[in-house]
């Protein structure tokens, strides 16, 4: 996060609409019933979300939280030395390594 902040990194978000379960259910059995072909897929576009990528899509409020925080970093107006300072601290924190250490154990 703070490597982004640093990079001054700027992004949109776009809600895609998906059909619902019930949608895509419903329009399996039409074709089941009908004997039709279903429809080829459409392809993808350069900025979809490929299934693998998709286990984890992080919610609104989730992405709001994380663009906060990035424009929070810009107003500090933080130098290149006091990133290299906090990242250490985030790095180097003693406590995040026992946490890390008794999980893998």
């Amino acid at each position: 996060m703070l490597e982004l902040a640093q990079d001054r990194l700027n992004f949109e978000t776009v809600e895609t609409s998906e059909p619902s379960l019930l949608q895509s259910i419903l329009a399996t059995r039409r074709r089941e019933t009908a004997g039709n072909e279903p429809p080829p897929q459409p392809p993808l576009l350069p900025h979809s979300v490929l299934p693998l990528e998709a286990e984890y899509l992080p919610s609104a409020a989730e992405v709001q939280t994380i663009k906060g925080f990035l424009a929070k970093c810009r107003s500090l107006d933080i130098t290149t030395k006091e990133y290299a300072y906090l990242k250490g601290t985030v790095l180097f924190n003693p406590e995040n390594g026992k946490e890390n250490y008794y999980n893998n154990q």
